[in-house]
């Protein structure tokens, strides 16, 4: 780690890459995240489009099935409500409606007790298909049992296809189960309540479809391969489910009342509030995004369960892809821009080189010249002028050196000549002044003599004195003449 560290200080070419690389990748991490968000929020999008899609078809499809049983069993109602004085031909009337409404498995026309005395208590006519024999229709007239394995030993009056329609006086659609039964239902029934011509409740035409046909439309509704389709009757109970376990005697809100995700109760309520409607929750321990629509008058409903996982995968595959690519591209980027920088540096690693030579005092090495125009081309020639120009300019001064060198030895020797003349000047100086010494004193020891005799001496003497002064004095210049006459035998001889 220290070689690398070291490297990278040592190396301008490596430093360049590595901001290079660092640029290009905050760049690219910037492009990734801003491509992988508009692409989430496209996918996001369209995968739940596509979901509502299937789910609008599935409703519909679902609807119009549940259309046809109503509109057939309005329509056999009335025949049946025209017809109450006849009661044999409620067994035309159940097995015509069979017959000619291949959505339906099942239709019963029963009627309140004692109705009809001459049939008994009970009366009640149902038509079904065999599930032995297809294309079969059975009839029976027991008021106990009427499908066995639907209804086991319950009179019809205790049942749900029955009791609710007379309740609420109105078509509906019910599970034919008594309310303590707990064997899973394969039809769903549609009441209507007969009424007599005075409007009083007389019976119910019920009608039944196949809940394995409609588990196999909404079961089908598969946007992605791990996504299902739920559909809820009255009260959130599970009409259709992946997991059979779920069916009929388990309502959605036990079901989901442990979940950690709060919004999971509010979306369930609001979908057994018919609404529609899209949440993203966190259900069985998944994220997930949920598709609900009320069907059946608002008494059903239908929902597509899209895992997250399922949405994103294809988009989450792409951004591996995207990642490893741009990593390659980044490191392929790095290794090119040290290869390419560093070639490109390789006259200036040369000039560093060069400098550390002409630092070391070795001038002489030629820096080449380059046809390079840019600014590294200009360098290096500029750089090979200063060396070529340098060496010149050493050479000059090594030239002058030796020229003053020479001088100055030349001045060493004139020098010494000088001193040598300023010592014979001195010396001869030192005895002219010691010859001036004598005379000085006659001079002065007469001018003393002068001062202290002169009123007791002739004209004579004095003249006689004055005359050996003025030999004395004449003796003194001339010794100092000889002391200027030094100097100027100097400057001649210099």
């Amino acid at each position: 780690m220290n070689r690398i560290s070291q490297y990278f200080r040592r190396t301008l070419s490596a430093r360049i890459s590595w901001w290079v690389m660092m640029s290009v990748t905050i760049l690219f991490v910037a492009a990734l995240f801003i491509m992988f968000k508009f692409s989430h929020d496209a996918i996001e999008n369209v995968s739940l489009s596509k979901a509502q899609q299937m789910l609008d078809c599935t409703k519909l499809s679902i609807e119009n099935r549940l259309h046809r049983t109503e509109v057939a069993t309005h329509n056999m109602l009335w025949n049946v409500e025209q017809h109450l004085d006849d009661p044999d031909m409620m067994v035309d009337y159940a097995y015509q409606m069979v017959e000619s409404n291949p959505d339906i498995v099942g239709c019963a026309i029963s009627f309140e007790p004692n109705y009809y005395p001459e049939k008994g208590e009970l009366y009640s006519t149902y038509a079904y298909r065999s599930t032995t024999e297809p294309g079969e229709i059975l009839m029976t007239h027991d008021p106990t049992v009427i499908q066995p394995n639907e209804y086991r030993n319950v009179p019809y009056l205790a049942v749900t296809w029955y009791f609710i329609p007379k309740q609420e006086n109105t078509t509906c659609w019910v599970r034919p189960h008594a309310p303590d039964d707990t064997i899973n239902s394969t039809i769903v029934t549609c009441s209507a309540p007969i009424h007599d011509k005075q409007g009083r409740f007389v019976g119910v035409l019920a009608s039944d479809i196949s809940v394995e046909e409609l588990s196999n439309t909404i079961l089908n509704t598969k946007p992605f391969p791990n996504s299902y389709c739920v559909m809820l009757g009255v009260q959130g109970t599970y009409l259709v489910h992946p997991d059979t376990t779920y069916l009929y005697h388990r309502m959605v809100r036990e079901v989901v009342k442990d979940e950690p995700d709060k919004r999971v109760p509010e979306m369930v309520e609001k979908m057994l509030a018919g609404e529609d409607g899209v949440y993203s929750v966190k259900l069985f321990g998944k994220d997930s995004y949920v598709l609900y629509k009320a069907l059946n008058n608002k008494h059903w409903n239908a929902c597509i369960v899209c895992p997250e996982q399922e949405i994103f995968y294809a988009n989450k595959r792409l951004l591996v892809y995207m990642i490893v690519l741009t990593a390659m591209g980044i490191l392929l980027i790095f290794l090119f821009c040290l290869y390419f920088v560093n070639r490109q540096f390789t006259p200036l690693n040369m000039l560093a080189e060069s400098a550390q030579r002409i630092t070391a005092g070795e001038y002489t090495v030629p820096i080449p010249s380059t046809r390079r125009k840019d600014e590294i081309g200009v360098l290096q020639n500029n750089f090979g002028a200063m060396q070529t120009s340098l060496v010149r300019n050493i050479e000059q001064i090594s030239q002058l050196s030796e020229t003053l060198q020479s001088r100055n030895e030349e001045l060493s020797g004139i020098n010494a000549q000088v001193k040598e003349a300023d010592n014979m000047k001195m010396t001869l100086i030192h005895k002219i002044a010691d010859k001036m010494i004598l005379p000085i004193k006659e001079i002065d020891g007469q001018v003393a003599t002068l001062d202290e005799q002169r009123a007791n001496m002739t004209q004579e003497d004095i003249q006689t004195m004055s005359d050996q002064m003025m030999v004395h004095t004449k003796a003194v210049t001339d010794l100092l003449d000889q002391m200027l006459e030094i100097p100027k035998r100097k400057k001649k001889t210099s």
